[in-house]
């Protein structure tokens, strides 16, 4: 459906230069001395993409003090995230309308366009369409305008600014682009590989083809659990098994503990059907190996979503 729309070439170009920056990195020097900064760009970045866009302004699974909101907004622009408007109003409409051929990033419409083509295909119309679904998110003064897109480049031109005049080239590709080129492909996955048909387990009979994927929740702050999170969408967990790390469920708790986030959405007992139980023997495979666990419920096979 959406494969054959006009291609932002402009936004295609940016994302595919963002990426190879990261690559780039591998043909220069590393120094030891970057690695506490590639982790700290790493999880600023990477949480302030899941606790805040996703699960704190999509989805209000907790409140917190203004100011730590601008901070991980600020971290998810310096890692280029999205600008917050669009990521939720994409998001939501995502929920409605998980899987359909109205879907903007379901693998139906195959693998690259779900990974990331659809950033740059989109529809003409689509954005005024799902920003209705973010129209509480217009009322946030920075959020409104960071819209603007010579705007919402500001922070990361700073960070990046700040990276080359105190490490060199070097120290600003290491610290900075391959940080970001981790955290969009996972970001990425959550919706591709976590909508695959044999790619992880369900937990839940939900209306979409979400999987729970522990390597991708691993490296996606727990994103990657995302059957869990169709089922209870407001949830501010995602992992809900002991074996189902989920850093930002641990952050958000840790937060809570401070003081720092209250009005939190924790698991409640299970009401949804649930489907595929995963033994002990099951869930020791998925941490070591990533087994695959099939879901004779999808009604769209591998094979069937490949030819498509």
């Amino acid at each position: 459906m959406f494969k054959n729309d006009k291609l932002n070439l402009f936004l295609f170009i940016a994302l595919i230069g963002l990426q190879a920056l990261g690559l780039a990195a591998l043909l220069t020097r590393f120094e030891w001395s970057y690695l506490p900064i590639i982790l700290f760009m790493y999880f600023w970045g990477g949480i302030s993409t899941t606790l805040y866009l996703h699960r704190y302004l999509t989805h209000r699974g907790f409140e917190m003090p203004a100011w730590l909101k601008f901070f991980f907004a600020t971290g998810s622009a310096v890692a280029l995230s999205g600008d917050p408007v669009t990521w939720v109003g994409d998001h939501r409409y995502h929920h409605l309308k998980s899987d359909t051929d109205e879907d903007i990033h379901s693998p139906l419409h195959g693998f690259p366009y779900a990974h990331m083509m659809w950033l740059v295909r989109k529809p003409e119309g689509f954005r005024d369409r799902s920003l209705r679904y973010a129209a509480d998110v217009r009322k946030i003064w920075y959020c409104r305008l960071w819209e603007k897109p010579y705007f919402y480049i500001i922070p990361h031109l700073l960070v990046a600014a700040a990276l080359y005049f105190t490490l060199g080239g070097a120290g600003l590709l290491w610290c900075l682009y391959v940080p970001m080129l981790v955290i969009y492909n996972f970001t990425w996955a959550v919706n591709s590989i976590c909508h695959m048909p044999s790619l992880g387990y369900r937990r839940f009979e939900t209306t979409d083809h979400s999987k729970n994927n522990f390597w991708v929740g691993l490296g996606a702050f727990g994103e990657g659990y995302h059957n869990n999170h169709h089922a209870k969408p407001r949830c501010a967990a995602h992992g809900l098994r002991w074996w189902e790390f989920d850093m930002t469920r641990y952050v958000i708790w840790t937060l809570e503990k401070f003081g720092l986030a209250w009005s939190v959405h924790w698991p409640k007992p299970e009401a949804l059907k649930e489907v595929d139980p995963v033994s002990a023997d099951e869930a020791g495979a998925l941490l070591l190996f990533g087994a695959k666990i099939r879901d004779p419920s999808l009604d769209v096979s591998h094979h069937e979503l490949q030819s498509r």
